[in-house]
């Protein structure tokens, strides 16, 4: 029987591959050690001979680690790395998952930690494909203008939704003032209009080889590069890369604005439910009236489209019930105030909910994917 994930270690000590060949040698079975090197050259070749789900890589320096991982994660989107070092420091580690490590463990690796982190990374490899499961859900998170926080919702919810290794995909189809990549810190090779030009092609491989994996966990389809390419995008092609998406991914989280109408429609039409992302001001209330009353009347029913308050203060001078009074729709979930935790976490180019679960805005919105998923 071949086992479920294939591994190569790239370690410069003997004893340490050693160690960790004996440690994953009782669960064979289902971990097959399909290469071990004592450099990065050698093990480059293994996993382009092989091609395994996970490589196992030793850092002792943090910006060739950075580069290797960066490397790997370039050319075998598929496979996960997870990088070992010595260094405690937080830099490490946060520059290391950045670059596209999965996991960071500190050496010398424990038998427990190593199951752990093997175990998360097999749950996100290995969920059922698209023919045994229900299609996926699509979540869109919408204002017409900028300013109230939709895509700080949208990342966030999608790094909460991929927190147990659940497929998760997220799309900035924000066509024209898309900030996806700014928030993650990510400069993809392909983006959205990638797709776009070659919606022919369109296939599980061809998918999962222009979506960026982010190591807070989800698949990252960033909005397009140039204000051209997106006037090129048309409501078909945003239909036919939604309901592809859905078959490939549980969640499917979308970041848009703008009028609606078009790709927004089309947006709205596959989406099982629309986060409507307001705050709590005059101009914002006044123009989220306007909006909502048009998407009832284009058909859009109140049980689709889902209230979301950002940027909550409890004493601030309009309530919940006022916005819920003037805008006939019940507030489905409030998420605080939280401007230095936010405003840091995109700074880092990580998701809240990564670097500061316990924060109240990281609360929210664990509660958020937590309501959207039962």
């Amino acid at each position: 029987m071949q086992p479920l994930i294939s591994l190569v270690i790239i370690d410069s000590d003997h004893s340490a591959r050693t160690a960790i060949e004996a440690t994953l040698r009782p669960f064979s079975e289902t971990i097959g050690i399909v290469g071990s090197a004592s450099d990065f050259s050698e093990g480059l070749g293994m996993i382009e001979k092989s091609s395994p789900n996970v490589v196992m890589l030793e850092v002792g320096d943090i910006q060739k680690g950075m580069q290797e991982v960066q490397l790997i994660c370039a050319k075998f989107p598929r496979t996960s790395v997870i990088v070992s070092a010595t260094e405690k420091s937080s830099d490490w580690i946060l520059s290391l998952m950045r670059a596209g490590a999965v996991e960071y463990m500190l050496r010398p690796i424990t038998q427990e930690e190593l199951k752990q982190a093997l175990q998360k990374v097999g749950r996100f490899l290995f969920t059922k494909g698209a023919d045994d499961t229900p299609r996926g859900r699509i979540f869109s998170i919408y204002y017409p203008t900028g300013g109230v926080g939709t895509t700080t919702v949208a990342v966030n919810l999608a790094a909460s939704l991929a927190s147990e290794g659940t497929r998760v995909a997220l799309v900035d189809l924000n066509l024209y003032s898309g900030d996806i990549s700014t928030f993650l810190d990510v400069s993809p090779t392909y983006t959205l209009s990638s797709v776009t030009s070659n919606i022919e092609r369109l296939d599980a491989n061809f998918l999962m080889t222009v979506m960026t994996r982010h190591s807070s966990g989800p698949f990252v389809l960033t909005e397009p590069n140039e204000v051209d390419d997106a006037i090129l995008i048309t409501p078909d092609q945003v239909r036919r890369i939604l309901e592809f998406l859905r078959g490939v991914f549980t969640y499917v989280v979308v970041d848009c604005g703008g009028p609606l109408a078009g790709c927004n429609l089309a947006i709205f039409e596959s989406s099982d439910l629309i986060l409507f992302t307001t705050t709590l001001s005059l101009p914002a209330l006044k123009n989220s009236k306007r909006y909502l009353s048009a998407m009832e009347r284009k058909g859009l029913r109140k049980d689709r489209v889902k209230l979301v308050v950002n940027r909550y203060l409890p004493k601030a001078d309009i309530q919940v019930k006022d916005a819920e009074k003037v805008l006939g729709h019940t507030v489905y979930q409030t998420i605080p105030n939280d401007y230095i935790d936010v405003v840091g976490s995109i700074n880092k180019g990580m998701p809240v909910v990564r670097i500061s679960p316990g924060s109240p805005v990281s609360k929210a919105i664990l509660h958020l994917a937590e309501m959207m998923t039962k």
